[in-house]
């Protein structure tokens, strides 16, 4: 899996930063017993979490959206849509999503701490 570009600071407070209700993101925790547990998540890292997950289920085509729209994040959208066309399975899409994510998000703590400390 190639890397991620270093992000902008203005995309890494984006991303550092929850979404509003109409942004938000929904998926389920499965459960042996109870099932479906419905989750709505307002944040990326949230959303990173939630991949971490024993059984997450999300639709992974809206969360590439969801880069793409919400955040403005192409590059991350791009991969992630990569993903999709190349994985057989879920957790496959399910592991290498959230490793793309775990990267954005560890480069964006970087960057906004890097300004931070500039200030």
């Amino acid at each position: 899996m190639a890397d991620l570009n270093k992000p902008s600071l203005e995309l890494a407070n984006k991303i550092l930063t929850e979404v509003d209700f109409t942004d938000r993101i929904k998926g389920s925790r499965l459960r042996e017993h109870a099932g479906p547990l419905s989750t709505t998540m307002y944040s990326f890292e949230e959303v990173h979490n939630f991949l971490d997950d024993e059984f997450p289920a999300i639709d992974f085509t809206r969360l590439e959206q969801w880069f793409r729209d919400t955040f403005g994040d192409v590059e991350l959208a791009d991969k992630v849509a990569a993903v999709l066309a190349e994985s057989s399975n879920n957790q496959e899409r399910t592991i290498k999503t959230r490793d793309l994510m775990g990267q954005r998000l560890a480069q964006c703590k970087e960057v906004v701490e890097a300004n931070d400390s500039l200030a």
